[in-house]
């Protein structure tokens, strides 16, 4: 799913369309990522994932070494403790660039997010791991969704795309799209590395982080005044 979303937000970001035809493809990708969510969901609640999570998080660690550890809590560092400065550094560049309206949708889609995860989080009361490996990262709360993996593609992922936007190098807005998606899958990894999550939680997390994303994006495209062409590649 992490592929499919990139390779659509990809789509969007790498072709002159107008904003209403990329409305349509974001709503697309929010009622799948919802779909999936939820099938996802009803599958911890019914603790149907267990043991796959259990499995996963113990051959993810046996690659553990020293490097990977300092990789993955300089990346887990990212997108927690640097999530918020780095919204409001793209909430304020799109709010200089592109006005007002796509900036507070940005910071919309942001806070929804967080919101949701509380919500989530209390109605599920899932407990993180214990006994599976060590805690090498600071978590606290319940386990399900990862608000890390959650914010991780709002905050960055979807800020990317909206500043990548008017680059007229596709390119160019193809490399940042697909950094941002890399960031995305390497912050769901490191959590699981880390002990702060099952591998279900990541997975959930940016479930609803693209859903989240799509469905604001399909908001912010389908009550554009015109069409809203992208610059032609260089």
């Amino acid at each position: 799913m992490r592929c499919g979303a990139m390779i659509a937000f990809t789509f969007m970001a790498s072709r002159a369309v107008d904003a209403r035809r990329n409305a349509a493809i974001a709503l697309n990708l929010g009622i799948i990522a919802s779909v999936l969510f939820l099938v996802l969901t009803l599958m911890v609640i019914e603790h149907g994932t267990g043991v796959r999570d259990r499995a996963m998080i113990l051959s993810l660690r046996s690659e553990a070494s020293p490097l990977l550890s300092t990789f993955l809590l300089a990346v887990t560092f990212t997108s927690g403790k640097l999530a918020i400065p780095v919204l409001i550094v793209c909430a304020a560049v799109l709010y200089r660039r592109d006005g007002a309206r796509t900036a507070l949708y940005y910071v919309g889609a942001c806070v929804t997010a967080e919101l949701l995860d509380a919500i989530l989080k209390h109605a599920i009361s899932r407990v993180r791991p214990h006994g599976v490996s060590p805690l090498l990262t600071a978590a606290g709360g319940y386990s399900y969704p990862s608000a890390d993996a959650m914010l991780a593609v709002v905050i960055f992922g979807l800020g990317t795309l909206l500043l990548a936007w008017s680059l007229r190098s596709a390119a160019l807005r193809f490399a940042a799209i697909s950094a941002a998606a890399l960031f995305v899958i390497c912050a769901a990894i490191a959590r699981v590395y880390l002990g702060a999550h099952w591998p279900a939680d990541v997975l959930g997390g940016v479930l609803a982080g693209v859903a989240c994303s799509a469905f604001w994006l399909r908001a912010l495209w389908s009550t554009a005044d015109a069409p809203v062409p992208l610059p032609q590649a260089s």
